[in-house]
């Protein structure tokens, strides 16, 4: 069994564990509903909303939503599941975008994985403005080795431009 995969059985098992130990924020109930069905990442966790956004409209409803974490085994009051959601609705606009989901239900990094993080993002981020901007990718990113760029699909500045889009919506 690969590393990658020891490691997301783990995860299940541990939060199915955490699950049966009676946990009692509904948040965590959440994140732990998702990791117990190997929803463990970004991609996992991309899948979870997509699974609940009924419409494909990317973003969730109160109705999605509800009906979203009754799939996924959280059950709550009509009062509990409208407080939640607001919890989750940042911006107030009726509706959870991705990443609205994804800040309360990813579960948090470990100080070593932060500092990573906080490396890498700063590598890429050579003006130094807090902000990755394609100008900061093509000081640090060979286009050349893009299969699409290979395959001549897309050209070096299409490579550049896609980027962006790709680490907005796993």
């Amino acid at each position: 069994m690969a590393s990658t995969e020891r490691h997301e059985q783990d995860m299940r098992q541990k939060a199915s564990r955490a699950l049966r130990g009676g946990v009692k924020d509904p948040i965590e109930m959440l994140r732990l509903q998702c990791l117990s069905r190997g929803a463990s990442g970004i991609k996992g966790l991309g899948r979870a909303f997509r699974i609940m956004d009924d419409d494909s409209n990317k973003k969730l409803d109160l109705n999605e939503f509800r009906k979203g974490i009754s799939d996924y085994g959280l059950v709550l009051e009509d009062g509990e599941e409208l407080t939640l959601f607001k919890l989750f609705d940042k911006d107030s606009s009726g509706t959870i975008c991705f990443n609205e989901f994804l800040s309360n239900v990813r579960p948090p990094m470990n100080k070593s994985r932060r500092e990573l993080v906080l490396k890498a993002f700063n590598k890429l981020d050579k003006t130094g403005d807090g902000v990755i901007t394609v100008d900061d990718l093509k000081g640090v990113y060979d286009v050349t080795k893009h299969p699409k760029y290979i395959s001549g699909e897309w050209s070096e500045e299409q490579v550049f431009l896609k980027i962006p889009r790709i680490l907005r919506h796993p």
